[in-house]
Order: C-alpha cells, then structure tokens, then sequence
C-alpha cells in the first residue's frame, strides 16, 4: 500500500515538475516591429507632433498630424494618399486635431481640441458636418481630446477640461456623461481616451491620475487600475488604450516611452519598448490602433514616425 502511495506520489511530483518547466521554458509574448514611417516636418508624409490614428475598413491610415493642423492618409504600407485641413462648414483650419476615430458609417470623426467641435469628414477628406460648442454644459466641449464609438452606434467624447467623458447619439445629441474633476473611484482628471469592448464595458484612460478606470455602458464604475511609477501595471500619463480582437486592452504609457498590455480585468500581460529612435524604441507614445488582423499601430509622438508591430506568441 505504502510502496503504491509513493508511486502514484512520485508520479504525481514528476508531472508537476514537468508542468513547472513547461511553464518557465515557454516563450513570453513579443512586439514583433514591422514598417514605420515619418519624419519630423511640414512636407507631405511628414508630421509635426503626430497625436492620433485610426484604422478603415480596408486598411487606410489616417494621422492627426496635430502640430500641422492636418490629418493625413496612408495605405497599409505607409504610402500617402491624401491630406486635409479644412474644417466643415467654414475656412478654417483645423485646430489641433486630436484621438480620431473611423465610424461605423465610414466617415472620419476627428476632435477638434482648438475649436471644441467634432468634426466628420468622408475618407477622401471632404467636410461632411461638424457639432459641438465651447462650454461645461451636456454636448458643450472644452478641449475635446477623443472620439470612439460604441456599440450602438454612439460617440465617446473624452471631454479634457472638463473632465469628463461625454456619450452621444450618432446626430451629436447629449446622452449620458461618465465623471467629474476629481481622483476617487468614478472621477476623472483630464482623461484622454476611452474603448468599448465586447460587452458594452467602457475603459477610460484616467490620464493624470496615471490610471485606467472600467464603467458599464450606463456610466456606473466598475474597476480601475494603476497610479503612478514606472512598475509594470503603473502609468506616467496614460493617453490612449485601445482593445483587440481577443478583448486585451493595450495602454500607451507616455512618458514611460512604452505600450503596456493588460485583460480586460486589469491584469497586466505584457510590455514592450524603451526611449530612443531605433525601431521598437518610443518618444512618448501617443496612441495606439489595432487593425482586423491584429496588427498594432503606435503613434510615436516625439519621433514624429507610426510604427507598426504584430503580437506574436501569446
């Protein structure tokens, strides 16, 4: 009886060992870099403090190339197609264009920080309408940052100044507003993105309180992680998140020089890049899209380049 306790013991020890070095020897996930492209500059193609990206349906890239009040548009490869300024509805120019996003009905939304309007345009980068207004009042901006869409159809406007994040219809119209200045659980001090997953759960990138915070799709606090430090799970000013395929929410953690990867739970999976030039290395990251093959793109803020990168070995 004894000597088959120790057998089965043994056994038992044995694949247990086993399953450890399985464990240890198994390759961690990595950023494999694939393309950039930009320089700093005025020409076309090139950017001067670049803040935002967004991804079309058939792989078209569009910039905010803030520092030159434009958005510019890219295929896959990098090459330019097209570059606009003019706002809808007026003369202007854009005026510092911030986190845009493409919508479900194909056309661009891009924060107009400057002027606080968002402002739509189609792909070809024609003026199609424009809503807001300066002020603290539902549907009023001060200092629009983001615009994402959930799944129903409605925009996130991550309302910096304010110090909110304000839900509207697909017309502009005031839905619903996510926080006020503070830094409790629920509150917000200049947040600058915000996502949607699957489920209707929104994430709000917190970014002075160096933290992400989770609500349900009517505004109720869920979850939030992070404070500041340069450990993996903190933040130095989170700017901008974005969630794949697989619901993985990735962080751009800007003065960390590095993309931190994390659940939709909050725990953290993964972090790559360190400061410099060289491919792989970050200037400030300052946001982030994932495309429908799950290829990621990062806005590399002082570099003045998007770099492009494929998560492998998860």
């Amino acid at each position: 009886m004894l000597k088959h306790f120790s057998i089965a013991a043994a056994a038992l020890l044995l694949s247990g060992l086993l399953l450890h070095a399985c464990k240890n020897t198994a390759k961690q996930p990595t950023a494999r870099f694939l393309q950039q492209w930009g320089r700093e500059g005025e020409r076309p193609g090139e950017f001067k403090q670049p803040v935002g990206i967004a991804i079309d349906q058939n792989d078209r890239v569009y910039v905010a190339d803030t520092g030159n009040n434009r958005v510019q548009k890219f295929d896959a490869k990098g090459v330019l197609l097209r570059r606009w300024r003019k706002t809808a509805g007026a003369a202007k120019e854009l005026d510092r264009p911030m986190h845009l996003t493409v919508g479900p009905d194909g056309l661009v939304y891009v924060p107009d920080f400057g002027a606080d309007r968002i402002r739509v345009f189609d792909s070809l980068g024609t003026p199609v309408r424009a809503f807001g207004e300066s002020g603290s009042g539902p549907g009023q901006f001060d200092g629009p940052a983001s615009v994402s869409f959930d799944r129903r159809g409605n925009l996130l406007v991550a309302d910096f100044y304010n110090h909110r994040l304000q839900i509207l219809d697909a017309s502009g119209q005031f839905l619903l507003q996510i926080g006020s200045q503070g830094h409790a659980d629920g509150q917000l001090y200049y947040p600058t993105d915000a996502a949607v997953d699957d489920s209707g759960r929104i994430f709000i990138a917190d970014a002075y309180n160096h933290r992400i915070q989770k609500f349900d799709a009517q505004g109720k606090f869920l979850q939030g992680w992070g404070k500041k430090g340069a450990a993996a799970g903190e933040f130095n000013v989170v700017n901008a998140i974005a969630l794949d395929a697989q619901q993985r929410l990735f962080a751009a953690d800007f003065y960390n020089n590095r993309i931190q990867v994390f659940s939709s739970s909050g725990k953290f999976l993964f972090q790559f890049g360190t400061k410099g030039p060289a491919p792989g290395q970050f200037d400030r990251p300052i946001d982030i899209a994932v495309d429908a093959k799950g290829k990621l793109y990062v806005v590399d803020f002082g570099n003045s380049r998007v770099q492009e990168f494929m998560i492998e070995e998860w």
